[in-house]
């Protein structure tokens, strides 16, 4: 009985004794890679090519947490007649998600080609990103990355084929509502949509007068452009409501992570060396947007450049929502979205932009026993709750009796 250890004692005994250091990396460091277009965007693909830029590099890159940051441009022009005021920074915002910016993706890592431009399905990010995204890493990452998906309630929501002061789009843009309802009423939605007014606080903050005594922030009428510059998170500028000028200009610097854009990046971990050349095509376009004598708004037409899809929302114009203050009756406006300039405003303008070009940034880790990845690779399985199928035919066209639908490798 003598020799019997007791648990406390050995417990006790243990915590006597001090742990070894667990030092996996020494050091790391975030390289990036700026695109080869010198300026030009006008097609709407970006090429970044670090096929030779990030030879002899030391340690190991991992495009598992590697992002891009994009200059997005959007703008708001008034028409003829002149508008009751200028826009606000909560008069338009991104849709969910910033990866809706990128239409298209290819990707060839060691000379080979992984990833062509057909193979990128889009809706596939939205997918996941409604169903394996955390509601605390939206909490926590949701501003950063505009997720902030629309309300339950605003399934509901159908247009009634004419002009409303929502406008006659399929998204609810309601943000308040005086009378709230399970469903939709004929003439618009019934419900706010939260996740719509989440994104539009995200949006950068407004800067306007060049001094140095305001930060940037939403309280702020104008803040200084240099602060707005050095802290790299884009800003609203104020426009007029006179006819024929700039209503507001909304600057987005985005930092989109490459496992938003794919999920083959979460798989390209820790490479030495990594030889990486990405293009992707930027949505960009513009669209018309008529008002009438009630100021209801209709979409008269959308010319894309690049691209398949408007990655932006309009506020509505019902009252205490954010466009009904600008609005004027009969006063028509155009909005316009691209990579650092659009058709609106053409010219680069690097005063709110810490930089013209996009960038890939891939974090370097310096490992202290890198043979230990080599001798010991650890393999890891992953379960996929999200299943895709592509369907042939729309909806709306009556009730199938047959499957026409099948499935699909991405």
């Amino acid at each position: 009985m003598s020799d019997t250890q007791l648990a406390d004692q050995f417990l006790y005994q243990c915590s006597l004794k001090s742990d070894p250091a667990v030092k996996v990396s020494s050091r790391k460091r975030v390289p990036f890679v700026i695109d080869i277009n010198q300026g030009s965007y006008a097609n709407g693909i970006v090429t970044i090519d670090a096929t030779s830029q990030l030879n002899g590099a030391e340690g190991f890159g991992s495009l598992k947490d590697a992002y891009i940051i994009v200059p997005y441009k959007i703008s708001m022009k008034n028409g003829a007649t002149a508008q009751t005021a200028a826009s606000n920074r909560l008069c338009m915002g991104l849709k969910c998600g910033a990866f809706n910016v990128i239409d298209g993706l290819s990707l060839e890592l060691n000379g080979k080609s992984i990833l062509s431009m057909t193979d990128y399905k889009l809706f596939w990010n939205n997918l996941r990103a409604q169903s394996s995204m955390s509601s605390q890493f939206v909490d926590k990452h949701g501003a950063d990355t505009f997720i902030y998906p629309d309300s339950a309630q605003s399934v509901l929501y159908t247009p009634t084929g004419t002009p409303t002061l929502n406008g006659d789009g399929y998204s609810n843009n309601v943000v308040y509502t005086s009378s709230l309802a399970t469903s939709a009423s004929p003439v618009g939605a019934t419900t706010s949509n939260e996740g719509f007014l989440r994104r539009l606080l995200a949006n950068p903050p407004t800067a306007g007068a060049d001094f140095t005594a305001a930060w940037p922030s939403a309280g702020q009428s104008a803040a200084s452009t240099t602060i707005s510059n050095q802290t790299a998170r884009g800003a609203f500028v104020a426009g007029a409501s006179t006819a024929n000028n700039i209503m507001g200009t909304w600057i987005y610097m985005l930092k989109i992570k490459l496992t938003d854009l794919h999920p083959i990046f979460a798989e390209l971990d820790l490479i030495a060396n990594p030889q990486v050349r990405m293009r992707f095509k930027v949505n960009q376009g513009s669209s018309t947007i008529v008002v009438d004598a009630s100021k209801n708004m209709t979409l008269t037409s959308t010319t894309l450049s690049s691209g398949q899809t408007c990655p932006v929302m309009l506020a509505s114009a019902a009252t205490g929502n954010l466009m009904a203050g600008v609005l004027a009756a009969s006063a028509p406006f155009s909005i316009a979205w691209g990579v650092v300039s659009n058709v609106l405003e053409p010219t680069v303008d690097s005063t709110y932009m810490p930089f013209t070009t996009c960038r890939l940034y891939i974090p370097f880790v310096d490992l202290e026993n890198p043979q230990a990845i080599i001798s010991k690779p650890l393999k890891t399985v992953r379960y996929n709750d999200v299943y895709a199928q592509w369907f042939y035919q729309r909806a709306g066209i009556g009730k199938q009796s047959t499957q026409f639908n099948t499935s699909f490798d991405l």
